[in-house]
């Protein structure tokens, strides 16, 4: 669905769920410390959200809008890196919300 939903692995229970996207979500990942998610989806979007709150801190979109496949953070959380379905990978800055760098040559033919 459009939704992430954080979990409680000891106990089983869904602590929140968040009303991410309006397309399916392709790809979550914490950052290292577990104070922001990111998320990505087929609607083109990568949002940042605190893990607390549950607020979306930033949402992050190209001007071509391809659907998002793949998201993670740096090590460091500045930046997130991001795959999308026009064969490109995308490096973003988390704090200004730019897109740092293009990354090409990848064709993605075959799925598995």
């Amino acid at each position: 669905d459009e939704t992430v939903r954080i979990w409680d692995v000891k106990t089983g229970k869904c602590l929140r769920v968040l009303p991410a996207h309006s397309d399916p979500v392709t790809a979550v990942q914490f950052n290292r410390d577990g104070t922001l998610i990111v998320s990505c989806s087929f609607d083109g979007l990568c949002r940042i959200w605190d893990t607390v709150t549950g607020q979306c801190l930033k949402s992050l979109i190209d001007d071509d809008n391809p659907p998002v496949s793949f998201v993670t953070f740096s090590p460091n959380s500045k930046f997130i890196l991001a795959g999308s379905l026009d064969n490109k990978l995308r490096l973003w800055n988390y704090t200004t919300g730019k897109c740092l760098k293009t990354y090409t040559g990848h064709v993605n033919q075959k799925f598995c």
